[in-house]
Protein backbone atom coordinates (compact mmCIF):
# COMPACT_ATOMS: atom_id res chain seq x y z
CA UNK A 1 0.00 0.00 0.00
CA UNK A 2 2.99 2.37 1.20
CA UNK A 3 4.41 1.37 -2.41
CA UNK A 4 0.99 2.61 -4.71
CA UNK A 5 0.64 5.71 -2.15
CA UNK A 6 3.99 6.78 -3.45
CA UNK A 7 3.57 5.93 -6.90
CA UNK A 8 0.69 7.50 -6.81
CA UNK A 9 1.89 11.04 -5.62
CA UNK A 10 4.79 10.76 -8.19
CA UNK A 11 2.05 10.41 -10.77
CA UNK A 12 -0.08 13.84 -9.45
CA UNK A 13 2.34 15.72 -8.92
CA UNK A 14 4.18 15.42 -12.02
CA UNK A 15 0.56 16.30 -13.61
CA UNK A 16 0.32 19.16 -12.27
CA UNK A 17 3.58 20.18 -12.31
CA UNK A 18 4.29 23.68 -14.24
CA UNK A 19 6.24 22.99 -17.49
CA UNK A 20 8.54 25.99 -16.26
CA UNK A 21 9.24 24.92 -12.25
CA UNK A 22 12.63 23.88 -13.28
CA UNK A 23 13.53 27.23 -15.24
CA UNK A 24 14.23 30.44 -14.20
CA UNK A 25 12.49 33.52 -15.15
CA UNK A 26 14.51 35.79 -17.14
CA UNK A 27 11.89 38.23 -18.39
CA UNK A 28 8.26 38.93 -18.85
CA UNK A 29 6.15 41.72 -20.63
CA UNK A 30 2.49 42.27 -21.85
CA UNK A 31 1.49 42.49 -25.18
CA UNK A 32 -1.40 45.15 -25.98
CA UNK A 33 -3.18 46.17 -29.06
CA UNK A 34 -4.62 49.79 -29.28
CA UNK A 35 -6.40 50.10 -26.01
CA UNK A 36 -6.37 45.97 -24.99
CA UNK A 37 -4.15 43.69 -23.25
CA UNK A 38 -3.82 40.80 -25.26
CA UNK A 39 -1.59 38.61 -23.04
CA UNK A 40 1.11 38.71 -20.06
CA UNK A 41 4.16 36.73 -21.62
CA UNK A 42 7.54 34.91 -19.59
CA UNK A 43 10.18 34.33 -21.07
CA UNK A 44 12.40 31.24 -19.05
CA UNK A 45 15.43 29.82 -19.46
CA UNK A 46 17.59 27.47 -17.68
CA UNK A 47 20.18 29.86 -16.14
CA UNK A 48 17.85 32.81 -16.30
CA UNK A 49 19.56 34.72 -19.12
CA UNK A 50 18.36 34.97 -22.79
CA UNK A 51 21.22 32.89 -25.30
CA UNK A 52 19.12 32.22 -28.87
CA UNK A 53 18.37 28.70 -29.47
CA UNK A 54 20.14 27.58 -26.07
CA UNK A 55 17.63 25.05 -24.81
CA UNK A 56 15.73 24.53 -22.62
CA UNK A 57 13.81 27.37 -22.89
CA UNK A 58 10.12 28.36 -22.14
CA UNK A 59 7.64 31.01 -23.22
CA UNK A 60 4.48 31.43 -21.41
CA UNK A 61 1.25 33.36 -22.53
CA UNK A 62 -1.23 34.43 -19.70
CA UNK A 63 -4.33 35.74 -22.44
CA UNK A 64 -5.98 38.66 -21.44
CA UNK A 65 -8.64 38.52 -23.81
CA UNK A 66 -10.47 35.32 -25.59
CA UNK A 67 -9.17 34.76 -28.61
CA UNK A 68 -10.47 31.84 -31.07
CA UNK A 69 -7.79 28.97 -32.35
CA UNK A 70 -8.27 30.58 -36.42
CA UNK A 71 -7.20 33.64 -35.42
CA UNK A 72 -4.00 32.37 -32.98
CA UNK A 73 -3.22 30.29 -36.52
CA UNK A 74 -3.87 33.16 -38.87
CA UNK A 75 -1.78 35.59 -36.43
CA UNK A 76 1.79 32.88 -36.28
CA UNK A 77 1.39 32.64 -40.20
CA UNK A 78 1.20 36.20 -40.68
CA UNK A 79 4.32 36.45 -38.25
CA UNK A 80 6.33 34.34 -39.83
CA UNK A 81 5.83 35.93 -43.14
CA UNK A 82 6.32 39.66 -41.90
CA UNK A 83 9.70 38.30 -40.44
CA UNK A 84 11.07 36.39 -43.55
CA UNK A 85 11.00 33.33 -40.89
CA UNK A 86 11.57 30.35 -42.55
CA UNK A 87 8.68 27.77 -41.83
CA UNK A 88 7.10 24.32 -43.17
CA UNK A 89 3.41 24.17 -43.96
CA UNK A 90 3.27 21.14 -41.53
CA UNK A 91 3.85 23.77 -38.55
CA UNK A 92 0.29 25.35 -39.13
CA UNK A 93 -1.90 21.92 -39.45
CA UNK A 94 0.21 20.81 -36.40
CA UNK A 95 -1.24 23.81 -34.63
CA UNK A 96 -4.45 23.59 -35.60
CA UNK A 97 -4.58 20.23 -33.94
CA UNK A 98 -2.61 21.24 -30.70
CA UNK A 99 -4.40 23.97 -29.77
CA UNK A 100 -7.55 25.47 -28.32
CA UNK A 101 -9.01 28.55 -28.51
CA UNK A 102 -8.36 30.57 -25.18
CA UNK A 103 -9.81 32.60 -23.25
CA UNK A 104 -9.35 35.05 -20.59
CA UNK A 105 -6.59 33.87 -17.89
CA UNK A 106 -6.04 30.94 -19.74
CA UNK A 107 -2.14 30.34 -20.21
CA UNK A 108 -0.57 28.57 -23.21
CA UNK A 109 3.02 27.48 -22.66
CA UNK A 110 6.04 26.86 -25.23
CA UNK A 111 8.83 24.49 -23.59
CA UNK A 112 11.56 23.63 -25.41
CA UNK A 113 14.05 20.43 -24.34
CA UNK A 114 17.62 20.34 -25.14
CA UNK A 115 16.79 18.23 -27.92
CA UNK A 116 15.11 21.28 -29.33
CA UNK A 117 11.34 19.27 -29.11
CA UNK A 118 8.90 21.62 -28.32
CA UNK A 119 5.55 20.99 -26.10
CA UNK A 120 2.55 22.91 -25.94
CA UNK A 121 1.34 23.05 -22.52
CA UNK A 122 -2.84 24.35 -21.72
CA UNK A 123 -3.48 25.09 -18.31
CA UNK A 124 -0.42 23.05 -17.14
CA UNK A 125 -1.96 20.24 -19.23
CA UNK A 126 0.15 18.96 -21.65
CA UNK A 127 -1.42 19.41 -25.33
CA UNK A 128 1.59 17.36 -27.60
CA UNK A 129 4.77 18.38 -28.92
CA UNK A 130 6.39 19.00 -32.30
CA UNK A 131 9.45 17.28 -32.61
CA UNK A 132 10.95 19.38 -35.37
CA UNK A 133 14.08 21.29 -33.88
CA UNK A 134 13.20 23.96 -36.39
CA UNK A 135 10.37 25.01 -35.10
CA UNK A 136 11.23 26.52 -31.62
CA UNK A 137 13.41 28.90 -32.62
CA UNK A 138 10.88 30.10 -35.98
CA UNK A 139 8.05 29.87 -33.10
CA UNK A 140 10.28 31.88 -30.44
CA UNK A 141 11.25 34.29 -33.30
CA UNK A 142 7.69 36.25 -32.97
CA UNK A 143 8.33 37.38 -29.40
CA UNK A 144 12.49 36.88 -29.45
CA UNK A 145 13.44 38.46 -33.13
CA UNK A 146 15.02 41.92 -33.48
CA UNK A 147 12.38 42.89 -35.61
CA UNK A 148 9.27 41.68 -33.55
CA UNK A 149 6.11 43.59 -33.85
CA UNK A 150 7.07 45.09 -30.56
CA UNK A 151 10.75 45.85 -29.73
CA UNK A 152 10.08 46.91 -25.71
CA UNK A 153 8.25 43.56 -24.96
CA UNK A 154 11.32 41.35 -26.90
CA UNK A 155 13.98 43.76 -24.91
CA UNK A 156 11.38 42.47 -21.61
CA UNK A 157 11.54 39.20 -22.30
CA UNK A 158 15.18 39.03 -22.78
CA UNK A 159 15.61 40.46 -18.98
CA UNK A 160 16.30 44.27 -20.43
Amino acid sequence: MKKFCCLLLLLVSQAWASPVSDLTLVGQGKMSWLFWDLYHARFYSEDGRYQANRFPQALSLRYQRNIDKEDLLTATVKEWQRLGVSWKPEWPEQLERLWPSVRTNDELVLRVDENGTSRFYFNWRLLGSIEDPAFAPAFLAIWLSTDSRDPALTRQLKGG
